[in-house]
């Protein structure tokens, strides 16, 4: 066990000697190999998801911006592999360091294969690749730390910081939209791109919010033109935009109607039953929201009550180090923007079943 986990400090959690700080071995073994794993899994299923929806034209997706995401992507794996032969050379045995990087390692290359089938078929940005860039960031931020707190030798350092600057790019990239000539292609654009599109009628994003990224959509940064548009004139109707197909009469009564025949030939059928295959994942996500809303409310007093002992007992001889202070600071303002962002989803999610069902 010793030899899986060659830190000191042990798989902790918390570190005995930094204040809050997880141990090396807890970060690798637990923290970035479950990411990494996690990842490896839904990239998975969503490649197989992907794989028999019809093709986005070429010429329009394969431009700059995609070509310099691949390049970013695949130098993000370079770097992840030199971390791994970095600290295989210091550690030269199986260890959790070394799983964890290979797991890293192979991750990208899976991230790479997902860069190129998103690009062309989905023409949103990949909530998937998304995420997963975002807290691999966060994940090497945490080593880094960790790794200067503890005064390691500079290779492993240099390796981290060149891989988070990668990943921090790719994460940038690819928060960027695609052309928007993709958003206003419809059928009489078939013959200029010829054989690219089996359901050219996908192709019409007439709304922001079809076409915003998952960070768009939490923040709600897709309605920010039109707020600025009604801050310089008052708005009208043409300066707003038709709704999304989710929303038509006819789709949302074509979605019913095809679970109603279902519990038809069911022999018992449940109108219960029917609703809640039409409308139950949006159901859903309103109570996970207001779930995680609810969770998040009692950290909030618990961690005010933290800053105030840490502040009552400052310049004392039991005082707490200073780290401690910044970190009880920083955890009230992210656990009240998770809370405001939970809460806002869940109003988003309501209103939105409301609207279908009427």
């Amino acid at each position: 066990m010793q030899q899986l986990c060659p830190s000191n400090e042990g798989w902790g959690p918390l570190s005995p000697s930094r204040p809050v700080d997880f141990t090396p071995c807890f970060q690798h073994g637990v923290l970035i190999a479950g990411l990494n794993m996690l990842f490896i899994l839904v990239a998975c299923l969503r490649l197989r998801a992907l794989r028999d929806s019809p093709m986005l034209p070429s010429t329009v997706v394969a431009q700059t911006q995609f070509w310099a995401k691949m390049t970013i992507a695949t130098m993000v794996l370079v770097a992840s592999a030199a971390e791994l032969l970095v600290l295989a050379q210091l550690y030269p045995y199986v260890n959790v360091f070394t799983v964890s990087m290979a797991l890293q390692s192979a991750a990208a290359v899976l991230a790479i294969r997902l860069h190129w089938r998103e690009q062309f078929t989905n023409r949103v940005a990949s909530t998937t690749l998304l995420l997963f860039w975002l807290a691999t960031v966060l994940l090497a931020l945490m080593r880094l730390r960790t790794a200067i707190a503890l005064d390691v030798s500079s290779g492993p350092v240099t390796a981290c910081s060149v891989f988070l600057l990668l990943s921090l790019a790719a994460l940038v990239m690819e928060s960027q939209a695609k052309p928007h000539m993709l958003y206003e292609l419809d059928d009489e654009d078939e013959d200029y791109y010829p054989g690219t599109l089996e359901d050219t009628s996908r192709c019409t994003y007439q709304s922001p919010e079809e076409r915003a990224n998952i960070f768009s959509l939490l923040a709600f940064t897709w309605m920010t033109p039109l707020l600025e548009q009604g801050y310089r004139k008052p708005l009208q109707m043409e300066d707003t935009w038709e709704l999304g197909r989710e929303y038509h009469p006819d789709v949302v009564n074509a979605r019913f109607q095809r679970n109603w025949q279902e519990e038809l030939r069911s022999g018992s059928p449940s109108l219960f039953r029917a609703t809640m295959r039409t409308y139950g994942a949006s159901l859903a996500l309103s109570g996970f929201y207001k779930l995680v809303k609810d969770l998040v409310s009692f950290l909030n007093p618990i961690l005010l009550s933290r800053l105030i002992g840490f502040v009552s007992r400052y310049n004392t001889p039991m005082a707490e180090p200073i780290e401690y202070g910044y970190f009880y600071a920083i955890s009230m303002f992210l656990v009240a923007t998770v809370q405001n962002i939970a809460l806002q989803q869940h109003w988003v999610q309501n209103q939105r079943m409301n609207c279908l069902l009427k």
